[in-house]
């Protein structure tokens, strides 16, 4: 059973629940029970329910008069909406990144993604959701703008494009990071620009092209 501890328990609660979101441990439309909740995180209802709201307000949740709160589920065309968003303010981000570079952060986002890409497959896949998510966090927050950090941070977006069940090779993407860290490295404001478009473009791509499978599938059945 995962518990959790009493310091900071709203926010631990939160974290497990979004975590749990992501990995799909919790699937879409699913109604999230508040007692077997609370049981199986070894908390009260009251920091459940403070999670809940905050995961309602980033569209991880949504509640429904009288019957409670669901896992939200996410359209396609939602979806690209989404990475649409993406494209335009994380393209800022790592600009602003490259010009503002931290080195310790940098130093510890490499170093990361080195460890990620050792990993096997199966252990790399488990972990790569909440790897993804603090990759392009702390990309954004080494922009020093912090109305960038909290439009993204705000609506999870990252979170949410990571949640469809429709990954990549995460291997792949993990190459594509180590391109923009060493852009940022580089303080190449254009370089890091170009290439967190090129990065999240590949994924929006990807969706695009499933949308027109499915729409294809429908003309012909």
């Amino acid at each position: 059973m995962y518990r959790v501890d009493n310091e900071d328990l709203n926010e631990q609660v939160y974290r497990r629940l979004r975590e749990m979101i992501v990995h799909r441990e919790l699937q879409p439309d699913q109604k999230l029970l508040q007692e077997e909740l609370a049981t199986q995180l070894g908390v009260s209802r009251t920091p459940l329910l403070s999670a809940f709201a905050k995961l309602e307000r980033e569209m991880l949740v949504k509640s429904v008069p009288r019957r409670g709160y669901f896992v939200r589920s996410i359209t396609l065309k939602e979806l690209l909406d989404i990475y649409e968003i993406r494209l335009r303010l994380e393209t800022l981000g790592a600009s602003e990144a490259a010009r503002k570079c931290d080195n310790s952060v940098l130093e510890a986002l490499m170093e990361k993604t080195d460890h990620m890409i050792s990993l096997d497959a199966e252990m790399l896949k488990a972990k790569f959701p909440e790897y993804d998510y603090e990759f392009h966090t702390l990309i954004m927050k080494m922009s020093g703008n912090e109305f960038l950090v909290s439009m993204v941070g705000s609506f999870n977006l990252v979170t949410l494009g990571n949640i469809t069940g429709m990954y990549r090779d995460p291997r792949g993407s993990l190459f594509e990071h180590k391109s923009i860290l060493g852009a940022v490295s580089s303080r190449d404001c254009e370089l890091a620009e170009s290439a967190m478009y090129s990065h999240i473009s590949v994924a929006k791509s990807r969706i695009e092209q499933y949308s027109k499978d499915r729409l294809h599938e429908a003309e012909e059945r």
